[in-house]
This record gives structure tokens, C-alpha cells and sequence, in this order.
């Protein structure tokens, strides 16, 4: 007598078991490196795209400090708020120019991680990836240069835009020195009347300060000017650096330019072998016609002469 038992749970075990033993161990870490991948991506972009609003920032105050600078004449002095714009400014700036750093960093990782993603793929390659995964490396690869080297480029122009408003109040503080002097050195001629009215001890407290007023200003002005130069040999340096890799960025330029030279005269000599080849072939075609009418004249008649 056969004794009935349900192995259903059995079965659904088995199934368990061989699924998870099927799963292949670089699968599961494809995934996670891809994962990881994405996220340094991620992560590279949103610093790029807070660097640039940085740069933004930076530069809507250079133009709040160019029209300070504008505004500000012998009787509208706004030395105070241009001093304190002008030291954000150049830390700003001083902060960016270390954030590049940072930013090259951060590219490095995002191509690295995304390199290994793409290593972990023997078994998730074969069943889901093309030959596309390089090119689509390469292109990741050229669109992070494109965005590091623009980045660059914005700040170094920024910073030249800073250097030149500098020197423009530099000029502006020298300029409304001069008027200012000019303005008080003047004295009135004194009238008649004055000399009878006038208390000569009270013109002479007046006159005296008056002249320390003075000396007070210039040397406030010539202190804002001092702190200017310095502020401007600082920038002066920053933009020896900007102006270094927006050299290295003209070299790749030209060796990009060079490169695409290149490929244009390998294109044009294959267009030329081409053309040849063509030419040959024409001036050809008439042997090879009367060489297959030959062929074929001898296959018939040797058709015929079996078949008789």
C-alpha cells in the first residue's frame, strides 16, 4: 500500500536554494559598485554646480563693489562698506582657487568608481551591457574635463574682473585725493572788511583744524590705498595661477586641434587610396570582361563537346 505525503514544501525549498546558489557572488558586488559609482557621480556634480553658483556670487559682488566705487566722489566718501566688499571678495576668491583642489578630486574619484563599476561585469556584461560601456565612459570621462575646465575659465575671469576693479579705485581714491586737496588748499582773498571783522586768532584755530582734518583724511586715504595695492598683489597671485591653467587648457586645446589635424589628413589619404583603388578597378573592368567571356566561351564549348 503507497503511503500519500505532500513534499510541496520540499520543493519550494529547493527552489530556494538553488536560485540563491545560481546568483553569482560579482553580480551582487556589480551592484553595489554601481551604486557606489552613482552616488560619487552625484556627488561630483552637486560640487560643481555649488562651485558655479559660488562664481555667481563672487561676481554679482564685483559688480555691487564696481558701482560703490562709481558712486564714490569727495563729498560721498563709502570707504567703509567698499573695504569690508573688497576682503569678502578677495576670500572668496582665495576660497574658490582651493576649492579647485577639491573639485579635481572629486572628478578623479567619480571616473575611478565608475571604472569599477564597469570592471565587476564578466557575468552582469554578457548578459546586459554592450560594447557601448566604454564609449559611455569616455563620454562621462570628456563631459567632467568640460565641466572642471569651464569652471576654471569662469574663475579665472572672475578673478581678472576683480584684479581690474581694484585698480580702478585705486585710481578713484588717488583721483578724489587730488580734488579734495585742490578743493581746501584754496584760500579767499581776504577783503577789507574781512580784515576789520574777521578775529585773526579764531581763523588761525580754524585754519589749524581744519589742516588736521586733513592730514586725518590722507592718511585714512592713503592707508585705503595701501590696503588696495596689497589686496591687488594677493589677486595678482591667485591670477597667476588662474592664468597657468587657462595655459593648460590651451595646450589641450591645441593638442585636441592637432589631434583632429591628424585624423583630417588620415581621412583625406584613405579618401585618396579609395579614389585609387576606384581608378585601377575602372581601367580594369575591360580585362576582366573579356576573361569571363573566355571562361565562358570554353565552358560552352566544352559543354557541347561532352554532350555530343
Amino acid at each position: 500500500m503507497v503511503v500519500e505525503r505532500d513534499r510541496t514544501q520540499e520543493l519550494y525549498v529547493l527552489f530556494d536554494t538553488l536560485r540563491q546558489s545560481s546568483t553569482p557572488k560579482d553580480y551582487t558586488n556589480g551592484k553595489s559598485d554601481a551604486l557606489r559609482s552613482n552616488n560619487e557621480v552625484q556627488r561630483f556634480n552637486r560640487y560643481a554646480q555649488a562651485f558655479s553658483m559660488d562664481i555667481a556670487n563672487v561676481s554679482e559682488s564685483i559688480s555691487r563693489l564696481t558701482k560703490l566705487i562709481s558712486r564714490q566722489n569727495v563729498f560721498e566718501d563709502q570707504s567703509a562698506e567698499i573695504s569690508a566688499l573688497t576682503q569678502v571678495v578677495k576670500a572668496s576668491l582665495q576660497r574658490l582657487h582651493n576649492d579647485l583642489d577639491t573639485l579635481e578630486e572629486l572628478k578623479r574619484r567619480s571616473l575611478e568608481s565608475q571604472r569599477n563599476s564597469q570592471g565587476y561585469s564578466s557575468y552582469e556584461k554578457d548578459r546586459f551591457f554592450s560594447s557601448g560601456a566604454s564609449s559611455h565612459l569616455q563620454a562621462s570621462q570628456k563631459h567632467s574635463d568640460v565641466v572642471v575646465d569651464t569652471l576654471k575659465n569662469r574663475l579665472a575671469r572672475t578673478g581678472q574682473q576683480f584684479r581690474s576693479t581694484l585698480q580702478h579705485q585705486s585710481m578713484n581714491i588717488k583721483t578724489n585725493a587730488s580734488r579734495r586737496q585742490f578743493f581746501t588748499a584754496v584760500e579767499r582773498p581776504q577783503t577789507f572788511e574781512s580784515a576789520l571783522f574777521q578775529d585773526q586768532e579764531q581763523h588761525s584755530q580754524m585754519q589749524l583744524a581744519a589742516g588736521m582734518g586733513n592730514a586725518q583724511y590722507y592718511r585714512q586715504r592713503a592707508e585705503a590705498v595701501s590696503e588696495i595695492e596689497t589686496a591687488v598683489a594677493e589677486v595678482g597671485e591667485l591670477f597667476k595661477d588662474f592664468t597657468r591653467l587657462v595655459h593648460e587648457q590651451d595646450e589641450v586645446i591645441l593638442r585636441i586641434d592637432s589631434d583632429v589635424g591628424s585624423a583630417l589628413d588620415n581621412v583625406n589619404a584613405g579618401t585618396n587610396e579609395l579614389m585609387r583603388y576606384l581608378t585601377s578597378i575602372s581601367s580594369n573592368r575591360g580585362l576582366i570582361l573579356k576573361i569571363f567571356a573566355i571562361i565562358f566561351f570554353f565552358l560552352m564549348f566544352f559543354g557541347f563537346v561532352v554532350v555530343r
